[in-house]
C-alpha cells in the first residue's frame, strides 16, 4: 500500500484479479487518449477494485455480443445460399405434329387456255366485225374481214402476169416442136449426102454444108429446150406468187382456230390498222392458265408438276389448286438490264375457276417441298450457338435441359424435327430479354410466375395451410 502526494491510498489487486481483467490504461495513457486534463480525485476513484471489476465485465458482454452477431450472420449467409432459386418465367409449348411446306410466293396474270390476240398481217382497213365480246365461236368461224387494196391490185397484177408467162410458154413448146422438125430434117439430109459421097455423086464440100446444118439444127432445138424450161420455171413461180398473195388476202379473215370465247375486240368496221395492230383476243375457257415472270432465283428452285395455290390478292379470297406446267429454260431482261432478268413460267389450274378475271393480277404460292403430319417446333426454339443445333426441354422436375435434334424440311416459321424430340415434349419457345438460360434452371410460366403464391387468409401466418 502507497500513498500519493493527494493522501490517497493505493492498493494493488489480487493477482488472480489482475490476470482475469484487462488491462487498465496508467495515468499516462489517460492523460494521452481519454482525459484532456488530469483529474486526480475521480481517477483515484476508477482504480478502486470495484471499478475495475464493472470495467471488465462490460468488456466480457461487449465481446459475446460481437460473437453473437457473428455467428447470427453467417447463420442467415448460409440459408440464402440453401434456399432454393427463384424459377424463370419462359414461355413453354408442346411439340406436336403439322403439315410442312416450304412455299414461295410469285404474282402473276391469269390467261385463259389458248388465249391468243390477232394483230394486222399489214396495213389493212377492217371490212366487217361478225363476233362481239364474251361471245362464244367455233373453230374455223370467221371473226374479222380485213381489206388490203393494194393487196389486192398486186393480185390481178399477178394474174395478168401469169396469163402472159403462160402464153410464153405455150409459144416456148411451139418453137421447141419447130426446131425438132428442122432437126429431122436435117439429120435426113445430112443421111441422104453421106450416101451419095460414098457414090460420088457429091463433093466433099456439099456434104460439109449438109452436116454442118444438121448440127445448128441440133443447138437450135436445145436452145429451145432452155427457153421451155425456163417459162415452165415462170409459170411455176407465178403460181407460188399468186398463191402467197392469196393466203395473204386469206388472213385479212380472221378465223378462229379452236373453240373460244371473244375476250375483247379491238376494231370496229371502217378502221385503218397499221401492220401489227391488235385486232381481237379469244380464249379457250374451259382452261385457265396464270403467266408468271419468276425471279431467277426463284426459277432455279421450280419445276413442272409442282403444285401450286392461286388467290386473287386481297383478304379472304379464294383459293385454286393448279400445278406448274412450262418453265422457260432462258431468262429474259427488259433493255438488257440482267439484273432485273425473268423467267416465264405458266401455271394451269387443276379445273376451272369460273371467278378469274383474265388479264387480272393474282398472288402464287408455289409449294417447293412438304411433309405431311411431321414432328415441327418453331424457329425460334432451335438454338444455333453449339457445335450441334438444339432446343431448351422441361424435364420432370420443371428444369431446363439441353436436347439435341436433328433439323429436316425447315420453313421461314417451323422446322421438321428427324429426331431428337417427340410429341408432347415441351419446349422452351421464348426467354426474358435479361435472363439466360443454364442447364438446370428452374422453370415457369409466365403465367405462374405472375401468380405466386396465394395470400394467407386473415389470421393465418404465411406457411400455414
Amino acid at each position: 500500500m502507497a500513498l500519493d502526494q493527494d493522501n490517497t491510498v493505493e492498493q494493488s489487486p489480487p493477482e488472480d484479479l489482475q490476470a482475469a481483467a484487462p488491462r487498465l490504461p496508467n495515468r499516462a495513457d489517460r492523460a494521452e487518449t481519454e482525459l484532456p486534463a488530469a483529474n486526480f480525485a475521480d481517477f483515484g476513484q476508477l482504480t478502486t477494485p470495484q471499478a475495475q471489476q464493472q470495467a471488465g465485465l462490460k468488456w466480457i458482454l461487449g465481446s459475446g455480443f460481437v460473437l453473437l452477431v457473428g455467428i447470427g450472420g453467417w447463420l442467415g449467409y448460409q440459408r440464402f445460399l440453401q434456399s432454393p432459386p427463384e424459377p424463370l418465367a419462359v414461355t413453354l409449348a408442346p411439340v406436336g405434329r403439322a403439315d410442312l411446306e416450304d412455299t414461295i410466293t410469285e404474282s402473276g396474270v391469269v390467261e385463259l387456255g389458248g388465249q391468243q390476240t390477232f394483230k394486222a398481217p399489214s396495213d389493212v382497213t377492217v371490212q366487217a366485225v361478225l363476233v362481239e365480246e364474251r361471245e362464244r365461236v367455233s373453230q374455223g368461224q370467221v371473226l374479222l374481214e380485213l381489206r388490203d387494196r393494194a393487196l389486192q391490185q398486186r393480185l390481178a397484177d399477178q394474174i395478168v402476169e401469169n396469163r402472159i408467162n403462160q402464153l410464153t410458154y405455150q409459144r416456148q413448146q411451139e418453137i421447141l416442136a419447130e426446131r425438132q422438125s428442122r432437126l429431122a430434117d436435117a439429120a435426113s439430109r445430112q443421111q441422104d449426102s453421106e450416101d451419095l459421097l460414098a457414090q460420088g455423086f457429091i463433093s466433099e464440100d456439099d456434104f460439109r454444108t449438109d452436116k454442118r446444118a444438121f448440127e445448128d439444127a441440133q443447138s437450135a432445138v436445145r436452145d429451145a429446150e432452155v427457153d421451155l424450161t425456163k417459162a415452165d420455171l415462170q409459170v411455176q413461180q407465178d403460181q407460188v406468187t399468186t398463191e402467197s398473195i392469196r393466203l395473204q388476202l386469206e388472213d385479212n379473215q380472221i378465223v378462229a382456230p379452236m373453240d373460244a370465247i371473244v375476250l375483247k375486240v379491238e376494231v370496229k368496221p371502217g378502221d385503218g390498222v397499221e401492220r401489227e395492230g391488235l385486232l381481237l383476243s379469244i380464249g379457250d375457257p374451259t382452261q385457265e392458265t396464270i403467266r408468271l415472270q419468276l425471279a431467277t432465283l426463284n426459277a432455279a428452285q421450280v419445276g413442272i408438276g409442282m403444285p401450286v395455290r392461286v388467290s386473287v390478292i386481297g383478304p379472304e379470297s379464294d383459293i385454286f389448286a393448279g400445278q406448274i406446267v412450262r418453265v422457260s429454260p432462258q431468262a429474259t431482261s427488259i433493255q438488257e438490264n440482267a439484273e432485273q432478268a425473268t423467267v416465264e413460267a405458266e401455271v394451269r389450274l387443276n379445273a376451272p375457276s369460273g371467278a378469274l378475271i383474265p388479264g387480272s393480277a393474282v398472288s402464287v404460292d408455289i409449294v417447293l417441298n412438304q411433309r405431311s403430319q411431321a414432328l415441327v417446333v418453331p424457329v425460334t426454339a432451335i438454338q444455333r450457338d453449339a457445335e450441334n443445333p438444339y432446343v431448351w426441354v422441361k424435364d420432370a422436375d420443371d428444369r431446363a435441359r439441353q436436347r439435341e435434334v436433328t433439323i429436316g424440311l425447315a420453313t421461314l416459321e417451323a422446322v421438321e424435327i428427324l429426331s431428337g424430340l417427340q410429341a408432347g415434349d415441351e419446349i422452351v419457345m421464348a426467354v426474358p430479354p435479361d435472363a439466360e438460360l443454364s442447364p438446370g434452371q428452374l422453370l415457369a410460366t409466365p403465367e405462374a410466375a405472375a401468380d405466386g403464391p396465394e395470400p394467407p387468409e386473415p389470421g393465418q401466418t404465411p406457411g400455414d395451410n
